[in-house]
């Protein structure tokens, strides 16, 4: 042989090589660029159709926050912890649906800060007593997600799946443009807006999808290649109708129509009407044309989540009858593994009885059947709602 091994990855000419040779070794490296060619290519289009970013909805950016205490330190902290609630209830407005916004609860000062995966501090002033800042807040995912499932609230526990999206701009007497620079690509291409859960990619606009999408004709075959191309099981077509402005008394207007072809929640077809506002500009136009589809994609996946009201719990006060201690152990072992069951505190003990503290899911006759699935009976004489500082 021509070659003998070192170590691994190093060779060494043991004799002289031959043109035969060397037109092998050429060959072989010819075959092994063509391979590499062609598996990244496949990466590069899978890479493509997956999240380009993690998703920013769990960070908040420019919370302005005030406190006013005993010392400037003293305002500081509060502050921030003004600041935290803020950009908690910013967070969670994103991921629940407004009509269940109102059952969120903040929570302690511990989880709150426990919840914090990083502060930007970006300004900040202190004159005596009083403290103002503008924070920038990360939240951890994670943490989020449990503390929104501890409130038994519906949401979601991240955006939707990414969608292709593809934007067509149309104005009269102009051809459309999908692929050529323009206001509505440009606006698309800046990526979904960090506060929706609606998320999107675009395509590269190569000379194959050139060949395989016509934006004056835009064909549902020609989507689904696309979505096939990039690995996507939905895309949106954005056709955006400009109409400029015919003089003062008719500002321009924009009309935007959606149609959503695949898998995903809600309606298929979406649409916007909207007229420039006095001194508004074309971009800030569309601008909001964009915003409005995406607001509308985001609230059809946001119920998909909300299909069941979640009820609310209740705490009170029972005096558990004819039990001894240990027989109470292994009762309260069957009873916190009832769903219904969120808590169970012992409160004391009296002749024949205990006292409990039970929060919990339903009614009281609900309560009644979970106690006497374990051969349990009671009476409640205290009943109140579980009361928290709403978010």
């Amino acid at each position: 042989g021509v070659y003998r091994t070192l170590a691994p990855g190093h060779w060494v000419l043991r004799e002289q090589s031959t043109p035969a040779t060397i037109w092998a070794l050429g060959r072989r490296v010819l075959w092994l660029a063509v391979i590499l060619v062609v598996l990244f290519a496949a990466m590069a289009d899978r890479a493509w159709a997956q999240t380009a970013s993690l998703w920013q909805g769990y960070t908040v950016e420019n919370i302005e926050t005030k406190a006013v205490a005993g010392t400037g330190a003293e305002a500081q902290e509060q502050a921030f912890r003004n600041a935290r609630v803020a950009g908690l209830r910013e967070v969670a407005s994103r991921l629940v649906c407004p009509e269940n916004q109102a059952q969120l609860r903040i929570p302690a000062d511990s989880q709150l800060e426990a919840m914090v995966q990083s502060t930007e501090l970006t300004d900040q002033k202190i004159i005596g007593s009083s403290y103002s800042g503008l924070l920038n807040i990360a939240f951890d995912p994670g943490a989020v997600g449990a503390y929104l499932s501890g409130q038994r609230v519906p949401h979601a526990t991240g955006p939707a799946p990414r969608q292709l999206a593809i934007p067509i701009l149309r104005e009269e007497g102009s051809p459309a443009l999908t692929f050529d620079d323009n206001p509505w690509l440009r606006i698309w291409s800046r990526g979904p807006d960090p506060t929706l859960l609606q998320t999107y990619d675009l395509m590269r606009g190569d000379e194959q999808d050139r060949a395989i999408f016509d934006p004056e004709v835009p064909s549902r075959s020609a989507v689904l290649s696309l979505m096939e191309k990039y690995d996507f099981a939905a895309a949106l077509v954005i056709q955006a109708q400009l109409t400029p402005p015919l003089d003062e008394e008719a500002p321009a207007s924009l009309y935007v129509e959606a149609i959503r072809i695949g898998d995903g929640p809600g309606e298929v077809r979406r649409e916007a009407n909207l007229v420039a506002e006095t001194d508004e500009s074309i971009d800030s136009l569309l601008r909001r044309g964009a915003f409005a589809i995406q607001e509308q994609a985001s609230a059809a996946y946001c119920r998909t989540f909300t299909a069941a009201p979640v009820a609310l719990p209740t705490t009170i006060q029972i005096v558990v009858i004819g039990m001894d201690y240990n027989g109470w152990l292994q009762a309260e072992a069957l009873l916190s593994a009832r769903q219904e069951i969120r808590g169970l505190t012992f409160m004391g003990q009296r002749e024949g009885a205990f006292d409990v503290s039970v929060e919990f899911v339903g009614g009281l006759l609900d309560l009644q059947q979970v106690f006497r699935s374990v051969r349990l009976r009671f009476e409640a004489y205290t009943a109140q709602a579980v009361v928290q500082d709403a978010m």
